[in-house]
């Protein structure tokens, strides 16, 4: 993913992908037959990070839906932080993925989705929650928490890395919370 951010998708040959894997050009072919396919495979290994640092990290046990979602938003912010690089890339190649790929890697953004959705859910009603619809505050969360990746370079103007996470955690809360 470093080598497509780096030089860019398109201008990445077969070559130095084959390069950056430690593979000869004829082993990488074994296991892919187009650059598309490894955009797509990075695309899939993230998505999978996303879903399951959540359950690793137990937010799906955690009872109290205020602690879970602060805990949700944490560690998708730690997982943003840790692969910028990867979240920039999704978003700015997505396009050039097959539709048949983009298919695949939009129903896995859906699933993301749907678990911080039912997050939001679970907090209304356990009335803990304020929210008018829970399905459009679940897609602003998760394109929230790739904010910085994708406005960094206008947001590093006025706040660091930790001040962008701490104003996108008390945005959210401050949103959602029952007043």
């Amino acid at each position: 993913s470093k080598l497509f951010v780096k030089k860019g998708y398109a201008q990445t040959s077969m070559r130095e992908i084959s390069r950056a894997a430690g593979l000869t050009i004829g082993n990488l072919y074994n296991y892919i037959t187009k650059k598309e396919d490894v955009l797509y495979l990075v695309f899939d290994v993230f998505h999978s990070m996303w879903v399951n640092r959540l359950k690793e990290e137990g937010v799906f046990e955690i009872e109290d839906p205020v602690e879970q979602l602060k805990t949700a938003i944490q560690k998708m912010l730690e997982l943003v932080n840790e692969h910028r690089d990867m979240v920039l890339l999704m978003y700015t190649e997505s396009k050039s993925l097959p539709k048949y790929f983009l298919k695949i890697i939009l129903e896995k953004e859906s699933g993301l989705v749907d678990c911080f959705e039912k997050i939001l859910k679970r907090g209304v009603e356990k009335e803990a929650f304020n929210i008018r619809d829970t399905f459009l505050l679940a897609n602003i969360i998760v394109y929230l928490l790739s904010i910085e990746p994708l406005r960094g370079w206008n947001l590093k103007i006025r706040f660091k890395v930790e001040e962008i996470n701490n104003l996108i955690r008390e945005y959210i809360l401050g949103t959602v919370l029952k007043t």
